[in-house]
């Protein structure tokens, strides 16, 4: 039996985590640690996403998410094909993991495959599309 693949030098995140951090759970000092560790990306749609969340929750918060682009590279959406995010749209409505069928995260899963790069995130979405994701216990058990 072969051991379990290693994460990769890169981790997409997802908005979730964002928030999280932001929000004061430990996972606001994982994504520091994480972030010593593994190039951490984003898209401008989950950086935009976590920016409204923290807004309409605690909006006196807000320069804590922008502190946060000293840890983060964030992709403009022009930066990953249509029809990447077409794809990605049918691999998450078809996922059978959560068979809720949402493709609002298509973005992070085409920006994954754009980049070679696994997933970072509290989403069941992406189980089932056939690419990595980690949770944070996970990751934080690896790293």
């Amino acid at each position: 039996m072969s051991r379990p693949r290693g994460v990769p030098a890169a981790l997409v995140v997802d908005a979730n985590i964002l928030v999280a951090a932001v929000l004061g759970s430990t996972t606001g000092a994982h994504l520091d640690l994480i972030s010593g560790r593994r190039s951490l990306i984003t898209s401008e749609e989950a950086f935009d996403e976590a920016h409204r969340v923290i807004g309409h929750i605690r909006p006196s918060d807000l320069s804590i998410l922008e502190s946060l682009l000293d840890l983060l590279t964030i992709i403009a959406r022009e930066d990953v094909a249509d029809e990447d995010r077409a794809a990605a749209e049918t691999a998450l409505r078809n996922a059978p993991a959560s068979r809720n069928g949402s493709v609002t995260d298509a973005h992070l899963l085409a920006l994954a495959w754009t980049l070679d790069a696994d997933l970072w995130s509290h989403d069941r979405d992406f189980a089932g599309t056939g690419w990595p994701s980690w949770s944070t216990s996970n990751l934080l058990a690896v790293v």
